[in-house]
């Protein structure tokens, strides 16, 4: 009976919706930080930027697919780098 109100009160219990936030340095050292609210802002901004290649674009969408879920992901130079927040359990 425990865990049935358990779970009940796990599916009931109210979320706060979290706001993407994506941060973007050009360079490692770089103190010019670009921060956006939603991924769309960054994809547009990326497809008008003729320094990022169409396939790195296409990429990053691809991963950004399977990474949905995950609440923090770090990219360099269009790679998802892997930390202990991105890798599977």
């Amino acid at each position: 009976m425990n865990i049935l109100k358990q779970l009940i009160a796990i599916f009931k219990s109210d979320h706060p919706k979290s706001t993407p936030l994506i941060i973007i340095k050009s360079e490692i050292d770089d103190y010019e930080i670009k921060e956006y609210r939603s991924i769309e802002e960054v994809l547009a901004e990326l497809e008008n930027d003729p320094n990022v290649s169409k396939a790195k674009i296409e990429k990053l969408r691809s991963s950004l697919k399977n990474l949905k879920n995950k609440t923090v992901i770090k990219i360099r130079n269009g790679e998802i780098i892997e930390s202990s927040t991105n890798k599977e359990l």
